[in-house]
Order: C-alpha cells, then structure tokens, then sequence
C-alpha cells in the first residue's frame, strides 16, 4: 500500500518548485514576507490541519468520552432508566468536547492568520494546474 501525502503544505511547495521560475508568479519579497516566516507559518499550519484531521485520535478521544458516564453508571443499579441517562450523557459529553476543539483550532487559525501570507499563498495556487 502506497501512502500518498496530499495536503495544503505540500501542494503550496510543489506548485512553487514547478513554477517558480516563470514570469508573474508570485515572489515573497513582494509580499514583505522572509522564506523563514513562510516556512513557520506553513509549519504551524498544516499542524493545526493535521490535527483537526487526526482520525485515530479523534475516534479514541470520543470512545473514552462516550465510555465514562457508563462507568459512572456501573456503581448504581442497573436500569434501562440508568443506562439511557449515560448513553444521553455520553452523547452530550461529546458533542461539548467537539465543540471545544472546534472553537479551540479557530482560535489558534485566528491567532496565527497573516494576510500576507495567505494572499501569497492564494497568489500561488492560482498558477495550480
């Protein structure tokens, strides 16, 4: 099985060593941004991607979550009464989490956004095949 790694950061640096060269594309200096600043930014973006993106963990995550209201549960009697409140519980308890992680990589999207940056970026894929 071949694992083909497809995402935005590898698409930016393949479609600027492509095209690079060409006149009109697209140069960071006209953007007022460093090679090193485009590189962290880049860096810190497709990590907050990948971790919005991390199947496993995320499925993990939510079993432990799902799971602990039943334990809670396990220490009283056991009722279809009980057992409806954690399953409830549990789905209320994930839809929190979700909505934290949700908020919390906005957060982090927001507190990183450059604007030059990101029109160079745009700049660039326009020159996408």
């Amino acid at each position: 099985m071949v694992n083909i790694i497809d995402d935005m950061e590898h698409r930016v640096r393949k479609v600027i060593a492509e095209h690079r060269d060409e006149a009109g594309f697209p140069k960071l200096e006209d953007y007022g941004v460093s090679e090193e600043d485009f590189d962290d930014y880049m860096f810190y973006k497709q990590a907050i991607i990948d971790d919005v993106e991390s199947l496993r963990k995320k499925y993990t995550i939510y079993s432990i979550i799902f799971i602990i209201p039943f334990v809670v549960m396990a220490f009283y009697d056991t009722t279809v009464t009980n057992l409806l409140i954690a399953v409830g519980s549990g789905f209320v308890l994930c839809g929190i989490y979700y909505l934290f992680t949700v908020l919390l990589n906005h957060i982090r999207m927001k507190r990183l956004n450059n604007e030059a940056i990101e029109r160079y970026i745009a700049d660039v894929m326009k020159h996408a095949d």
